[in-house]
């Protein structure tokens, strides 16, 4: 029992370390930034790779039971980093328009562990689905398809990813028919969810 309450403490603090090193690094580009000393394109790659380690560390938070608004207060560190996301807004690091992300990335970011888990539940689950041998429930697989779509789509940025989804869906919805009767294509849709699921994953560096 202690060495799991001293594991716990190790981890916690591990990523408070994380958060405190991201922050900071986000705060320090943007005041070289404005100050003239970086140029737009590090300046906006170096926001990016911030925002993905950001988006690394809130799934870990995830894994390990913990609650960032929680660690933030306990850090006395919500200020900068209400701050950092302030400055992610501006630039729109996930390449996609701006004022989409800036309407979802403040709220979005402290809803990403749960999120991420509730989309790699329902690739899953419709996964599963498809590849049953005596499958023979149409509905069933349009509700689970709705659901991974709007899921995915609450996602900040992957809008490649999201792209590919929607295509897929609305083939899915041409030939929906032949999703009951002919296991191939139910084993061809499978598969394309799971080309797109591995993106997701490596998109995200999640350990699944």
């Amino acid at each position: 029992m202690k060495n799991h309450r001293k594991n716990d403490i190790e981890i916690k603090s591990k990523l408070e370390s994380e958060i405190y090193s991201v922050i900071k690094t986000i705060l320090s580009l943007a005041q070289k930034y404005q100050s003239g000393i970086l140029k737009d394109l590090f300046f906006q790659k170096s926001i990016k790779n911030a925002t993905n380690n950001l988006l690394t560390i809130n799934i870990s938070l995830s894994k390990h039971n913990l609650i960032l608004s929680e660690m933030l207060k306990s850090m006395n560190y919500a200020d900068e980093y209400y701050q950092a996301i302030a400055i992610i807004n501006k630039i729109s690091p996930l390449e996609f328009p701006a004022e989409m992300y800036s309407k979802s990335v403040s709220s979005s970011f402290l809803e990403i562990p749960k999120i991420t888990s509730e989309i790699t539940s329902s690739f899953i689950t419709l996964m599963d689905a498809l590849k049953l041998n005596d499958f023979h429930d149409e509905d069933l697989i349009f509700s689970l398809f709705t659901d991974l779509k709007k899921q995915f789509d609450k996602f900040p940025g992957l809008e490649l990813s999201k792209v590919k989804l929607r295509k897929l869906f609305q083939e899915y919805e041409h030939k929906h028919r032949r999703i009951s009767t002919n296991k191939n294509y139910r084993d061809l849709i499978a598969d394309e969810l799971y080309a797109l699921f591995n993106d997701f994953k490596r998109k995200l560096n999640l350990e699944l």
